[in-house]
């Protein structure tokens, strides 16, 4: 028995390796499942704070093989084409944005003398000296023509 990304159960039968068993048990992910030691009941959970309890109720199976092959090879082509890439909490993702963002303000005001708050040797009064030279050069073209 095993849960799955695509947010499903599914169960094999131990001796042939052939699925019997296909539970729609979450909208995303399902992360654990666990049966009951003597009864026909099962636990699953996902990435929810939820925990489902599963148990019969139909006297007849409603287990489509077709359906379940054709979840399987859905899952596989899903694990293939994410194969690279790997899937973080937002907040683990929030707090290395912040981190990255103190340390490139910390590297922009440390070692070039001040640009990201405009002051500094190398901020805005040398780019004003700049302009300067600039006009300099050209009220002496305009005076030479």
């Amino acid at each position: 028995m095993s849960g799955s990304d695509c947010g499903s159960i599914f169960a094999w039968d131990r001796y042939t390796g052939k699925n019997v068993m296909l539970v729609t048990a979450d909208q995303h992910v399902v992360n654990c499942v666990r049966p009951h030691p003597t009864l026909p009941i099962l636990a699953s959970s996902g990435i929810d704070y939820d925990i489902k309890v599963w148990m019969p109720l139909a006297q007849e199976s409603h287990f489509s093989e077709e359906v379940a092959s054709k979840l399987m090879k859905r899952n596989a082509v899903m694990l293939e084409e994410t194969r690279d890439i790997i899937t973080v909490p937002a907040s683990f993702m929030i707090r290395m944005l912040a981190c990255m963002h103190t340390l490139r303000n910390r590297q922009d005001g440390a070692g070039d003398g001040g640009i990201a708050d405009g002051g500094g040797a190398g901020g805005a009064n040398a780019d004003a000296g700049a302009a300067n030279e600039h006009n300099a050069d050209t009220e002496s073209d305009a005076s030479e023509g």
